[in-house]
This record gives C-alpha cells, sequence and structure tokens, in this order.
C-alpha cells in the first residue's frame, strides 16, 4: 500500500453543523448561471443561505 499525503487523512464529515431550530445544515453545490454555486439549506426549517454560518 502507497504512502498517503498528511492532507490526504482527514475525516470528511465529522462536524455536523446544527440552526437555531435544530435541524441539521445540509450544503448543496447549484449550477446557476454558469457557475457552480454552494447554498446551506436547514433540512428541518427549509431555510437558506450562502454559507452555514449565515443560518445560526
Amino acid at each position: 500500500m502507497g504512502k498517503v499525503s498528511k492532507n490526504a487523512k482527514v475525516n470528511r464529515g465529522a462536524q455536523k453543523l446544527l440552526c437555531s431550530c435544530g435541524g441539521e445544515i445540509q450544503v448543496k453545490a447549484v449550477f446557476e448561471n454558469g457557475k457552480l454555486k454552494t447554498h446551506a439549506v436547514c433540512s428541518k426549517c427549509k431555510k437558506t443561505g450562502r454559507r452555514p454560518k449565515d443560518l445560526f
């Protein structure tokens, strides 16, 4: 087995972000106007924001 770089050893998805309502924040990638943009969406109250910290 080959060596793995130190940057590849990061645990993905370890941090769960919570909205102020108690729902989990999911970050989704949306293709708009020829550009890839990310949107944060609360699974419980359906609030949206550009970044996850906009929903706190």
